[in-house]
């Protein structure tokens, strides 16, 4: 996964994510990449938790502006 790294530990997941330059704003593909992330790890019986973190100086932005642009 491109926009996301994904670790496990003593039953604990961390999806981390890593669009920095971005301030880990939201466009399709990292939209998709979580999806499926937490679905495969909310099905494993290792997993009882999962974190979600962030690489860089913001957590999230929100919404990409220019993912948003295309959209519109």
């Amino acid at each position: 996964m491109s926009n996301l790294t994904v670790t496990v530990q003593a039953h604990r997941a961390t999806v981390t994510l890593t669009r920095a330059e971005l301030r880990n704003a939201f466009n399709d593909e990292v939209i998709a990449e979580l999806t499926q992330v937490f679905t495969e790890l909310g099905q494993r019986d290792d997993v009882r938790a999962i974190v979600l973190a962030a690489e860089g100086p913001a957590f999230c932005a929100g919404a990409d502006l220019n993912w948003m642009r295309r959209m519109a």
